[in-house]
């Protein structure tokens, strides 16, 4: 196993990996488990459940190019990514059931929009009204979309 051609450390994209397994994601077989992936791993980090990956903007959402190597080198190195039931620290255990309360019956379009949505307002610094407009333009998200995306980045 090498750990020199991760973008994180072996330990950090193993924990990543771990906690995606957790929570039912890390499919890396088809666009749909990529998919949410990102966006699991997108609102993991808003919880600060996970360790963060840089995130830019791309045609589905925030994504993340070092997030989806180095899960593809765990799976080409052949890395056991083992289940655990509980994380050590209770607080942070906390914030993990948070978490999974809060993807749990989001759809992968759903959090695809609140993610891009929550990227448009605190990584691209736009104000609401004028991410409405890019969440319109980007991914055709009508008013009941927009609104819901916002109802769910609230909620965080």
């Amino acid at each position: 196993m090498s750990a020199g051609s991760f973008r994180k450390s072996l330990d950090a994209s193993l924990l990543v990996a771990r906690i995606l397994k957790r929570l039912g994601c890390g499919d890396l077989n088809t666009f749909e488990g990529r998919l949410r992936t990102q966006k699991v791993q997108y609102f993991a980090q808003l919880f600060k459940v996970s360790p963060e990956y840089s995130y830019g903007l791309y045609l589905r959402g925030p994504y993340s190019p070092d997030l989806s190597h180095d899960l593809f080198e765990i799976k080409k190195q052949g890395m056991p990514v083992e289940d655990f039931s509980a994380f050590v620290s209770n607080e942070l255990e906390d914030r993990f059931k948070r978490l999974k309360e809060y993807i749990k019956e989001k759809s992968t379009r759903e959090l695809e929009l609140a993610s891009t949505l929550h990227w448009l307002i605190n990584a691209a610094k736009l104000p609401p009204s004028k991410a409405r407009e890019e969440l319109k333009n980007l991914k055709g998200a009508t008013s009941e979309e927009f609104n819901l995306a916002l109802k769910n980045i609230a909620a965080i």
